[in-house]
C-alpha cells in the first residue's frame, strides 16, 4: 500500500451498548457464508442495510424461533427482544486495515503533521476569521469567505517569516 492511499485517523472506541452477557466479540464472523455465528453455533444472517447519521450499516439477525428455544437466551437477549441483531459498518474491514498501522512510526508522524498543519489552521480560521458560521448565502459566497480567510492566514505567515529572517 502506498502512503498516498493511507488514511491516518484516531481510533474511535465503539461501546457495546447491549445490556446482555454476550457481547459482539462473542459472535464469530464467517466470511464464506457472510454471517455471524452465535456462541451456540446458530447463524445470524445478513438481513438489510440501514442508513444512520453515522454511516451505513449491515444488519445481521437471527431467526426468532431459534432464539426462543435457546438455552442461553437470557445471556444473549434483553427481555424485550425476540432475536439477536448485530450491526456492522459497511466500511469496517477498511477501517480495521488502516487501524492495523496504529502506533507505527508513519502513523505517529502523520498525526503529528496533521495536528500542526490542518487542525491548528482550522481552529485558527474558526476562532479568528469568523468561520463558526457563515453569514453569506450560497456555495460561491461561502467558498469566497473561506478563501479570503486562507489568504489572510497565508499573509500573516508570510509577514511573520520575513520579520523573523
Amino acid at each position: 500500500m502506498k502512503n498516498a492511499e493511507l488514511c491516518y485517523t484516531f481510533k474511535k472506541e465503539i461501546a457495546d451498548s447491549s445490556k446482555t452477557e454476550y457481547k459482539r466479540e462473542d459472535f464469530n464472523y464467517n466470511f464464506e457464508t457472510d454471517e455471524f455465528v452465535c456462541p451456540q453455533g446458530k447463524p445470524l444472517k445478513f438481513r438489510c442495510l440501514q442508513r444512520f447519521e453515522s454511516g451505513i450499516y449491515r444488519e445481521y439477525r437471527s431467526e426468532p424461533k431459534t432464539c426462543r428455544n435457546c438455552p442461553n437466551r437470557e445471556k444473549c437477549l434483553a427481555p424485550s427482544q425476540n432475536s439477536r441483531r448485530i450491526k456492522i459498518n459497511i466500511f469496517q474491514n477498511i477501517v480495521d486495515k488502516h487501524h492495523s498501522l496504529d502506533g507505527s512510526l508513519e502513523y505517529n508522524e502523520a498525526l503529528r503533521k496533521r495536528q500542526i498543519w490542518c487542525e491548528g489552521t482550522f481552529a485558527n480560521q474558526k476562532s479568528q476569521h469568523n468561520l463558526k458560521q457563515l453569514f453569506r448565502r450560497g456555495l460561491k459566497a461561502a467558498t469566497d469567505h473561506c478563501l479570503l480567510s486562507a489568504c489572510a492566514i497565508n499573509l500573516k505567515r508570510l509577514i511573520k517569516g520575513t520579520v523573523a529572517a
